[in-house]
C-alpha cells in the first residue's frame, strides 16, 4: 500500500497480503497492521480524526472539501501496478460537517482479517475485465476517472500525480 506515493509496506520486510475484488462491497477494507500505518498518517494531518466512536469508519467533524487537501492519495499495489485513488475518492460526505473515510480496518475473523477487500469505492474508477478461463482480472483507468486516479508501475509515479495530491489543477 502507498500513501502519497510512498510505500507503507516495505517489500521483503512487511507481509504481502491477498486481495479480494468485491463488487458487492462499497468500501475498502485493509489488514489491521496496514490500517494502523495509514491511520497514523491521517492523524498527523487531522488531529481531530476519530476512529473509535464509529464501529467501522474513521471520521472528522469537518466537511470533506476541507479534509481532502490535507491528506494524500492512497495506492494499492496489485501484481506489477499501483492503482492510486485521490482523497476525494475515499472520503464520504455524511453531512456538511462530518466526513467519513471509506478505507477501514478489515474486521473479518481469523485468517481472513489479513486481506484487502477492494470494493466499489475503488472499482468505480477502474475498468475491470474478469477472465475466468485464464483466472485473471485486468484493470485500467476509466475515462470518467482520468485525473482522479492513476495507475503506474512501482517507482514510476507520474509527475502529474503530485499535482492532484496538492490540489493543483491537472492540466
Amino acid at each position: 500500500m502507498y500513501y502519497g506515493g510512498a510505500a507503507m509496506q516495505k517489500p521483503g520486510e512487511d507481509t504481502a497480503y491477498p486481495a479480494i475484488i468485491d463488487t458487492g462491497s462499497s468500501q475498502l477494507s485493509i489488514p489491521p497492521d496496514v490500517f494502523e500505518k495509514i491511520r497514523g498518517e491521517w492523524n498527523k494531518a487531522l488531529p481531530n480524526l476519530d476512529c473509535t466512536s464509529d464501529a467501522t469508519f474513521c471520521h472528522v467533524p469537518e466537511s470533506c472539501d476541507a479534509v481532502a487537501p490535507k491528506i494524500k492519495p492512497v495506492g494499492f499495489q496489485m501484481s506489477d501496478y499501483v492503482f492510486e485513488i485521490n482523497p476525494d475518492q475515499y472520503l464520504y460526505r455524511a453531512n456538511e460537517n462530518k466526513c467519513f473515510f471509506v478505507i477501514h480496518k478489515c474486521r473479518l475473523p481469523g485468517k481472513n482479517k489479513d486481506l484487502f477487500l477492494v470494493g466499489d469505492a475503488f472499482l468505480r474508477h477502474f475498468y475491470s475485465v474478469y477472465d475466468f478461463d485464464q483466472d485473471q482480472i485486468s484493470l485500467g483507468v476509466n475515462t470518467h476517472s482520468q485525473g482522479k486516479v492513476s495507475m503506474y508501475k512501482p517507482g514510476e509515479r507520474p509527475a502529474d500525480a503530485a499535482k492532484t495530491e496538492t490540489g493543483e489543477d491537472n492540466v
